[in-house]
C-alpha cells in the first residue's frame, strides 16, 4: 500500500496505470474499495508510513546526540564541585538541575565530566541560546526536527525506550542573553518536559547571575553555584602550572598578588597571566586595579539609574559588604524587605558593575561579596564618602 500511495502520489502515474502494478491481491483490495477507496486507503498508509519514518528520524537525533565541552589547556582540580554535579546528576530525580557560575568558571566541562563518568555518552540534547530572540521550546524543536511539542515528547519517550533510561536535555544561557523571556522559556520547559512530564532530566546552565537568580520552575529546581577557586584549591600545584602555562614565570612569581586582584575567578586569573606575557606585573596590576575602580563607580551609579528594582541602596550594600569581613559577606536577608539578590544581581550586570556579587550557596543564604580582597580593600577606602557623600580621594591601595 505504501508503493501504492507513493505511485498514485507521482504525477507521472496515474490510477488506472498504478492498478496495472499492483498485483492480484491489490486488484482483489481495489475491486472491493473501488479506485477513490483505495486511494484513501493508500494515502492514509502514506502518511502513517511517513508519521513513523519521522517519528524514528527525531529519536535517533534525541539518541544519537551528545554534550561536548573543550578540556581546560590547564586543568585546576576541583573535587568538591565535580563530586556535587555527579551526585546531582541522578536521573530518578525530575527537579530540574540549575547549574550557574561566572563565564570560564568551568561549568560545562565539569558537566561533561560527570555525564562521562555516569557513562552518558549519548542521549544529551544540548540546546544553546545564543540570541534574545530564541526560547527554549521552538530551539529544542528545530534541532529535532519536530514540527510540533507533541512530536518532541514523542521522541523522547521513544529515545527513553531505547537507551533504557530518560534522555537529558541541557538548556544553556551564555552570558550575552539578558531578554527575561528567554529565561521564562527554560523555566516553563524544565517544568513542564522534566518535573511534570517525566520526559527528560533537564539541566539548566547559566553563566549570569541575573539569570540563575531569576530562574523559576515553580520552586521545583535543584541549584548549584560554582563560585571562585577557594583558598584550599588555591593552594593546589595545579594552580602554579596554571599560571606557568598562561603567563610564564612572572605570574608564579606573583601568584599571591594575582589571587589579591581575581579572588580566585578563573578567568579573570587566566586574563591577568596572559597579559604578563606582554606587561609587567606593576602595569597589569595598575590596569586591574583602575577597572575595579570604574566598577565600583558605577555600582554606587546604580541608584541614579532605578535602584534595586527602585531601592535605591546601592551605597548602603557597598558600605556593609566594606564593613564585613572579606569571607564572610553580607546577608542577603538583611535587605529582603526592601529588594533581593535577583534585584541586586540585575542591576549589577544591566551597570556592568561585578565589584560585588550574589553568592548563593543554597536559597536560605545567599550573600552580597566583594569580588576579590582588592575590592574589598578599594572598598574600605571608599567607604566614607558613602556616609559623607563627599567625592572621593585618589585611591592606591598597594
Amino acid at each position: 500500500m505504501v508503493q501504492v500511495a507513493q505511485k498514485l502520489r507521482s504525477d507521472a502515474c496515474s490510477p488506472p496505470a498504478v492498478m496495472d502494478r499492483i498485483g492480484p491481491a491489490g486488484k482483489t483490495l481495489a475491486t472491493a474499495l473501488g479506485v477513490g477507496g483505495t486511494v484513501a486507503l493508500a494515502v492514509n498508509v502514506q502518511d502513517l508510513y511517513q508519521g513513523y519514518v519521522d517519528r524514528n528520524r527525531m529519536a535517533r537525533r534525541v539518541i544519537h546526540s551528545a554534550f561536548h565541552a573543550a578540556k581546560p589547556e590547564v586543568e585546576i582540580p576541583r573535587k568538591h564541585v565535580q563530586a556535587q554535579i555527579s551526585r546531582l546528576l541522578d536521573l530518578h530525580d525530575r527537579s530540574p538541575l540549575l547549574i550557574w557560575g561566572n563565564h570560564q568558571s568551568g561549568k560545562s566541562f565539569a558537566l561533561f565530566k560527570a555525564c562521562k563518568e555516569a557513562g552518558f555518552h549519548q542521549g544529551i540534547v544540548h540546546v544553546k541560546l545564543n540570541s534574545d530572540k530564541e526560547v527554549a521550546e521552538e530551539r529544542l524543536r528545530q534541532q529535532l526536527g519536530a514540527p510540533g511539542h507533541v512530536e518532541v515528547e514523542e521522541a523522547l519517550k521513544q529515545a527513553a525506550r531505547t537507551l533504557g533510561r530518560l534522555p537529558i536535555v541541557v538548556l544553556e544561557i551564555p552570558r550575552q542573553v539578558s531578554e527575561m523571556k528567554v529565561l521564562a522559556s527554560c523555566s516553563g520547559l524544565s517544568k513542564t518536559l522534566g518535573y511534570d512530564a517525566e520526559l527528560a532530566k533537564v539541566i539548566v546552565l547559566a553563566s549570569s547571575a541575573s539569570m540563575a537568580l531569576a530562574f523559576d520552575a515553580d520552586a521545583r529546581e535543584v541549584r548549584l553555584q560554582i563560585g571562585p577557586l577557594s583558598e584550599q584549591e588555591c593552594q593546589q600545584e595545579k594552580v602554579e602550572e596554571f599560571l606557568k602555562h598562561h603567563g610564564g614565570d612572572a605570574a608564579v612569581e606573583h601568584k599571591a598578588d594575582l589571587l589579591q586582584l581575581t579572588g580566585g575567578n578563573v578567568g579573570k586569573l587566566e586574563e591577568l597571566a596572559k597579559n604578563l606575557k606582554i606587561q609587567t606585573f606593576e602595569q597589569v596590576r595598575q590596569e586591574a586595579i583602575c577597572e575595579q575602580v570604574m566598577q565600583i563607580k558605577h555600582f554606587f551609579g546604580i541608584d541614579a539609574h532605578g535602584g534595586f528594582d527602585g531601592t535605591k541602596a546601592a551605597k548602603e550594600v557597598a558600605r556593609r559588604v566594606a564593613d564585613a569581613p572579606f569571607h564572610q559577606c553580607v546577608r542577603a536577608e538583611d535587605f529582603a524587605e526592601r529588594f533581593t539578590s535577583k534585584d541586586l544581581a540585575q542591576a549589577v550586570k544591566a551597570r556592568v558593575a561585578h565589584c560585588i556579587y550574589v553568592k548563593a550557596t543554597n536559597k536560605a543564604d545567599e550573600r552580597f561579596c566583594a569580588a576579590s580582597p582588592s575590592v574589598h580593600a578599594l572598598l574600605n577606602q571608599m567607604a566614607p564618602a558613602l556616609v559623607t557623600d563627599t567625592k572621593p580621594k585618589r585611591w592606591g591601595i598597594f
